[in-house]
């Protein structure tokens, strides 16, 4: 893995669960812990979870509280200021729910990103038109003036793969997501090309997989996820699935495992990265010669 960006998100989950843990360690509840701190017992859990913000005199309290070393409330002080930060997602939060920002927040801060895709180009990987079209199509409960917006917070996504140490992304991606002609065949084409380059661009960790239509039944067949992982030992993988209008965040290990060993299985029956790049090459030149 590369060396982890700086995410307000990922810095909060990091102190809430080195809290949690320095917590349990001692044998703590979260009242006994707020009786001293002033601290509510669901304030506390809400810290812990990274949902919730803590202020450096508190921190200072839970430090005394824990009997933390100087050196180890110094790396949490360093970590809570970094949750303070305003990050560009920040701009977006009237377009989009606290669960998908956090989202957000986490995948900005991942060093490694494995997704499958069965019907639709992984938003990291669309162009501007492809995005456009597929928010356009996608819910009639997006209003026209925050189409732009949800195009521009898209695209801005894609900046982790393009860091001066990017994410490694790898993709699993069915066949019939290169051949759905999501916003015309022009469009398609442009974005075939973007997942071409993509994938011989060397200054981007990015390897794309296709599951051709013979490749048969999968776990994830038909389905979708997201795996994200970070360079920290006290940040967990976590999954993203999403619905048609609902999206939800996984960090339970054992869910964690079963997604991931199902993903591993859905990249055993995908191409080669040379036989995966040739059918991109190959339903592009279709759709320019039909």
């Amino acid at each position: 893995m590369g060396q982890q960006p700086i995410s307000s998100t990922v810095q909060a989950v990091e102190l809430g669960l080195r809290l949690r843990e320095r917590r349990e360690q001692l044998g703590l509840t979260a009242s006994s812990v707020g009786k001293q701190t002033g601290i509510g017992g669901n304030n506390l859990s809400s810290i812990e979870i990274a949902k919730r913000r803590l202020t450096s005199t508190k921190l200072a309290e839970l430090a005394k509280v824990y009997e933390l070393p100087d050196e180890e409330q110094h790396e949490l002080e360093v970590l809570r200021s970094h949750t303070e930060r305003r990050e560009w997602w920040h701009d977006y939060t009237r377009l989009y729910s606290e669960d998908f920002l956090r989202f957000i927040g986490l995948e900005a801060g991942a060093t490694q990103l494995r997704e499958y895709a069965a019907e639709t180009i992984p938003g990291l990987l669309q162009t501007a038109d492809y995005a456009r079209a597929m928010i356009r199509g996608g819910s009639p409960y997006i209003k026209p003036v925050e189409v732009g917006p949800r195009v521009e917070s898209r695209l801005a996504r894609q900046n982790r793969l393009a860091d001066t140490d990017p994410a490694q992304f790898t993709v699993v991606i069915g066949q019939t997501a290169l051949r759905q002609e999501v916003g015309g065949r022009e469009v398609m084409q442009r974005q075939l090309d973007r997942l071409s380059r993509a994938v011989q661009d060397e200054s981007m960790r990015v390897d794309i997989r296709v599951v051709p239509y013979s490749a048969g039944a999968h776990p994830v067949i038909g389905g979708g996820l997201k795996i994200l992982s970070f360079d920290s030992r006290w940040v967990p993988d976590m999954v993203w699935q999403e619905a048609v209008t609902t999206g939800n965040l996984i960090d339970k290990h054992h869910v964690v495992e079963v997604l991931t060993a199902s993903f591993d299985e859905a990249l055993d029956r995908a191409l080669g990265r040379e036989d995966s790049l040739a059918m991109i090459n190959e339903i592009r030149q279709e759709m320019e010669n039909p």
